[in-house]
């Protein structure tokens, strides 16, 4: 059995590539040293803050909110409060969502849940269904990932909070990393850094990732060591996505060389240094959605773009017509997309002649 590197008892977590090992006492506080120098290296809250932390219910958000209401104590201009988006996966999300509540309980923060039922009329099993009906080629996380992100922004600004804490850690930054330098989307990679996306919009919230050092396994190690990970559930839909393969192979390849994941994150933070000089927007203004008025990197913003092609908005004729070019040409594109396949063919054109774009 391994022995804690500090003060010689059972170790509970190993460092292959620092060659140091801890026990429960000491890897609390180099988890809690780390996240702290990671909050202050990358500038991540201010002295008084809002803060909304991401909460799924899994593993990782929950030590996120566990971890940075700990930290509250000693930074008495905080506000640490939970925000949970139900997507709605039958059989997945119900449990994960009971064990938040539990832990907001027991923290004694509140809890804001914001519902993909309530805000867009359905839950993500009905809008998997309803693409795939329609012909629609995206994968179940592509519309995950687009609504998930649309309202958390939208719950975000409605709670008041300031920023936006995800539990991104270092694994997950790698393999978005990879994924993208693979689909060679550098616009993406720019957006890639601990704190996220533009913040010149009044509409926008600023997102930052705490865990962005941190391991996968130290946050699951963490979350289990503080009673947090009580159970286990796997997303139905996440063996769809390429990042499962991606997940797999950086995992094996970090485990034959340890450090692998180390040296991925540092290959990322000199890309991002790059292609700032570059020109590469990462931080660059934003749009307000034509349709929606939401923050969106384009005339019309994705989330409004999908919920054309599934026919689960309307969109008036009349403000179609009076809509800019760009956002126009944007809208009857995303409803070509959709059209032909539901209606035989039909030219996509004829959607909105009787005064409509989707079916509402």
């Amino acid at each position: 059995m391994a022995r804690c590197s500090v003060c010689g008892r059972p170790a509970v977590y190993v460092s292959r590539i620092g060659g140091f090992a801890l026990c429960e006492r000491h890897f609390d506080e180099y988890f809690m040293k780390k996240l702290r120098r990671t909050i202050r290296k990358y500038r991540l809250f201010r002295s008084r803050e809002r803060i909304a932390v991401a909460v799924s219910g899994g593993k990782d958000s929950l030590a996120l909110l566990h971890a940075l209401h700990r930290l509250r104590r000693s930074a008495p201009g905080w506000e640490v409060a939970a925000l949970h988006v139900d997507e709605g996966i039958r059989g997945y999300r119900e449990y994960s969502r009971r064990r938040l509540e539990r832990v907001a309980s027991e923290l004694g923060v509140e809890l804001h849940v914001i519902s993909f039922r309530e805000e867009l009329g359905y839950t993500l099993d009905e809008i998997v269904k309803l693409g795939a009906e329609r012909g629609l080629k995206y994968k179940p996380c592509t519309y995950c990932g687009v609504f998930r992100r649309y309202l958390m922004n939208i719950a975000a600004r409605r709670m008041g909070a300031t920023v936006v804490a995800t539990a991104h850690n270092l694994d997950d930054i790698v393999q978005t990393f990879l994924l993208n330098v693979i689909g060679n989307d550098w616009v993406k990679v720019s957006r890639l850094g601990p704190v996220s996306g533009p913040a010149r919009h009044p509409r926008f919230v600023r997102k930052v990732k705490p865990f962005y050092e941190h391991l996968e396994k130290e946050t699951t190690l963490y979350a289990v060591l503080h009673g947090l990970y009580t159970g286990f559930e796997e997303c139905p839909y996440a063996r769809l996505s390429p990042r499962w393969q991606v997940r797999r192979m950086i995992n094996q390849l970090d485990e034959a060389y340890p450090g692998t994941k180390h040296s991925l994150l540092n290959s990322l933070l000199s890309a991002l240094e790059i292609l700032e000089k570059a020109g590469v927007a990462g931080r660059e203004d934003l749009y307000s959605c034509a349709i929606c008025g939401e923050p969106s990197a384009h005339p019309v913003c994705r989330a409004c773009l999908l919920r054309l092609e599934l026919g689960i908005m309307e969109l008036p004729r009349e403000k179609l017509e009076a809509l800019p070019e760009e956002a126009r040409r944007m809208v009857l594109a995303a409803l070509r997309r959709s059209e032909p396949r539901r209606r035989g063919g039909g030219d996509a054109m004829n959607a909105h002649q009787g005064g409509a774009t989707g079916s509402g």
